[in-house]
């Protein structure tokens, strides 16, 4: 289950929450990756993936996004 820097669930295993902006990719048995569709200066931030594994495991990584800002 991948969370938010809100603590808002955007998945539940394979199944995401909004699927027009978030993906989930489980290419081995221990990686469960969160795509970011169309990413954002306001998507910055913590992310935790939490595992239901005995005992529980929580990852948590940091979205750094850097870009260019459009003068117009």
């Amino acid at each position: 289950m991948w969370l938010d820097k809100e603590g808002i669930q955007l998945s539940f295993g394979m199944d995401v929450s909004h699927p027009d902006r978030y993906r989930v990719d489980h290419p081995y048995p221990r990686d469960w990756n969160l795509e970011i569709l169309s990413v954002r200066t306001d998507d910055a931030g913590p992310y935790e993936c939490h595992i239901g594994t005995h005992p529980p495991v929580t990852k948590t990584v940091h979205l750094v996004v850097a870009g260019r800002t459009k003068y117009i």
